[in-house]
């Protein structure tokens, strides 16, 4: 196993020099959902995802004398673009230097698959984390979010009414999808160009440097993803007079399926108003006890609220970072490699956001 030394230069502990990293296995399970079961009081959302990441590939156990004490997971989400999540340490393993030694290790691993971009994300909160994420591997802040939630039957303080604008459908409650809603005036399937146009244009994809966030996921806006958001009947629009007038892209949380996650929304007073009474009525169906989005921009804040959601009450930032894979990249072109052995490192699927591939 290689070693990865910190930007600061300094070597892993003793103990972490012996720590192994692996692929994780489906016989790792149990010790998994041992380690799970001591963080966030058991709420960890790894075991919802355990099996599907060990099929995938890319979810690293880090062992101690034959015994696992923590373990991170890195997705690929289109060609070079690549997601780090789920770095834990068993708490009773901590203060050794391990979660150090196991985020370089993860992140060298990840290196070696030639990533265009490599991001992840973490809470103001977690300031151990904040310390681990730029200090010792070395990445650098992209965005930030401001993280809302809700109650179906909550109604901001100090909120207008919203006015109904004329029936909104009722649905029937799908796990996985949002359910498919009647496509009729004003709330519409959009069409793809209609969705990459009222993206592309919002003060949201601006302040998010081209990020969606899907429940702590945020992934480059392309029009492959969009295309699969609307497969997906995630994707809701409104118009006026025949014009796009609002969007919301809505979905089942991440961890749980029946509460909703809105990773887009903004649009007139009157989308807005409509968007609300299809988002309620949406939860009361699907019996949903939480409402979720997160807003890079003061407008996609002000929709949230306008929805009926508040800024959570303990997290104030969410904190997305990118690891500097461009700057090695001219590093190594002013070491003395060749232009095109460069452009040959640089995956030639990937297109800056404003081009939206």
């Amino acid at each position: 196993m290689s070693e990865v030394r910190s930007p600061e230069g300094r070597r892993p502990s003793a103990v972490s020099r012996k720590l192994s990293v692996r692929p994780m296995t489906m016989a790792d399970k149990p010790a998994v959902l041992r380690i799970s079961s001591r963080i966030w009081e058991g709420n960890d959302y790894v075991p919802l995802f355990f099996d599907h990441w060990v099929r995938g590939g890319g979810f690293w156990a880090a062992e101690l004398r034959g015994r696992i004490v923590g373990y991170g997971k890195a997705t690929e989400f289109a060609p070079g673009e690549w997601w780090l999540e789920g770095l834990r340490v068993d708490p009773r393993c901590r203060k050794r230097g391990i979660g150090k030694e196991l985020s370089r290790q993860v992140l060298h691993r990840t290196l070696d698959e030639r990533p265009v971009s490599l991001r992840l994300a973490t809470a103001d909160v977690n300031r151990e984390s904040m310390h681990i994420i730029t200090t010792v591997m070395g990445f650098k802040p992209y965005t930030q979010y401001r993280f809302f939630v809700g109650k179906p039957e909550a109604t901001r303080p100090g909120a207008r009414p919203v006015r109904k604008m004329g029936t909104v459908p009722r649905v029937r409650a799908l796990r996985g999808a949002v359910p498919v809603f009647q496509s009729h005036a004003p709330l519409v399937r959009p069409a793809a160009r209609e969705v990459l146009d009222f993206i592309q244009q919002s003060p949201e994809l601006s302040a998010s440097r081209g990020l969606l966030q899907y429940t702590w996921l945020f992934r480059q806006v392309s029009r492959r993803y969009l295309a699969e958001l609307k497969k997906g009947d995630h994707v809701l629009g409104y118009r006026v007079g025949g014009r796009p007038a609002g969007l919301m892209i809505i979905r089942p949380h991440r961890y749980r399926g029946n509460d909703l996650d809105i990773s887009f929304v903004a649009g007139s007073e009157v989308a807005l108003g409509a968007f609300r009474s299809f988002l309620y009525q949406r939860a009361r169906d699907c019996d949903a006890k939480n409402i979720s989005g997160m807003a890079a921009s003061k407008e996609m804040a002000a929709a949230l609220k306008s929805l009926g959601l508040e800024p959570h009450p303990h997290i104030g930032r969410v904190l997305v970072y990118e690891y500097p894979i461009q700057a090695k990249v001219q590093r190594t072109k002013s070491e003395g490699q060749s232009k095109g052995e460069v452009e040959k490192d640089r995956n030639p699927s990937y297109l800056p956001f404003l081009r939206l591939a």
